[in-house]
């Protein structure tokens, strides 16, 4: 079973990606994160933040179920979801707080035509706070040619004017990415009295750099057409899911979905099913790392580890879905698309009776 999940995640990851991910094996994104304080941080991993909670929002549902009081059927899924990043997820700027490592604040003193001793005063007083600063650059979706760059917007120290200050070790981590990919593996149980639960769940893999990925979910539709007496000529639900992703300790994502769904079938043994669904949906990211700087404590220089904690919320509070099913005997294969803040496609290959 671990053998199949395993590969069920790399298809996935090769069919929302290419080759995005492969760009990065000398990266290690602990490592990129721990430079950031919590004002960059939060536009840095923004994106991503709100691309979690859509993909654990999308691909629950490919029909609503039947309106029988006893109709038993079983279900298992393999989903691929992947929220579409548009350029103005790449990039983010804002003003917040910043503190130097003693490298950073060398840099920026030996790049001050002035006396070696001037130099490092500054590098003493770039040391002593925290700055306010505006932080700009790529996010995580970025390029991983560009720099986060901070700009002290004129602030003066020891009476220099300071310029802007590349942050060479944050970069774009996923470079570009136009698609940000989830798997999983979803089992569907019904129909009894109009109502069919389905359970997600995915065993804990590594992916590179990132950490270990790992999900579960459950959720439930009720088709309540079971309690007329008379047939209607579609059929639908109304249903509630809930999902907890986590990506190494870094990111743990909280999601949940109302919804409002709606299918017709034409066929049997052949068959097609198209599906709406109008869904309310929250998500709840925290995202914890340790930020590391140093001070000057008296002319010595210490590093200071901070652990950082912070909760996001994604964009998506609404969305619209349209997809269609097709199904050939024991197997089905779906598509469909989410129409919200943050618009999301998935595509399943069911296996069922």
């Amino acid at each position: 079973m671990k053998k199949l999940t395993h590969i069920i995640f790399l298809f996935s990851f090769i069919i929302f990606t290419t080759t995005s991910f492969s760009q990065n094996d000398n990266k290690d994104f602990n490592q990129t994160i721990k430079n950031l304080s919590t004002s960059a941080a939060t536009g840095y991993v923004g994106p991503a933040i709100s691309s979690f909670g859509s993909n654990l929002n999308t691909g629950w549902v490919t029909k609503a179920p039947s309106a029988a009081k006893n109709s038993f059927n079983l279900e298992i899924k393999i989903i691929a979801m992947g929220s579409i990043i548009d350029d103005a997820q790449k990039v983010f700027s804002t003003v917040g707080s910043f503190n130097f490592t003693d490298a950073q604040a060398t840099d920026i003193a030996n790049s001050v035509n002035t006396t070696q001793n001037v130099r490092d005063n500054i590098k003493n007083e770039l040391l002593s706070k925290s700055w306010t600063l505006k932080i700009s650059g790529p996010t995580i979706m970025g390029s991983d040619n560009q720099n986060v760059v901070l700009d002290f917007q004129g602030q003066q120290v020891q009476g220099y004017t300071l310029q802007n200050y590349s942050l060479t070790d944050v970069k774009g981590f996923l470079n570009d990415l136009s698609i940000f990919p989830t798997a999983a593996i979803q089992l569907g149980i019904g129909t009894l009295y109009g109502t069919s639960v389905a359970f997600r769940w995915f065993p804990s893999v590594n992916i590179k750099d990132l950490g270990d990925f790992t999900f579960w979910g459950f959720g439930g539709m009720h088709n309540p057409a079971v309690w007329f007496n008379q047939e209607f000529p579609i059929d639908v639900a109304v249903g509630y899911f809930y999902q907890d992703l986590k990506i190494g300790s870094i990111f743990e994502t909280k999601a949940s979905m109302f919804g409002l769904y709606a299918s017709k079938t034409f066929g049997s043994v052949i068959a097609f099913t198209p599906y709406v669904a109008l869904t309310s949906e929250t998500s709840k990211t925290t995202v914890q790392y340790d930020y590391t700087y140093d001070v000057n404590n008296g002319g010595t220089i210490t590093q200071k580890t901070e652990n950082i904690s912070f909760e996001m919320d994604g964009a998506n509070s609404a969305g619209f879905t349209v997809g269609a099913a097709f199904k050939l005997a024991i197997l089905n294969l779906n598509i469909d698309y989410k129409f919200a803040n943050v618009k999301t496609a998935s595509a399943g290959l069911t296996f069922g009776f």
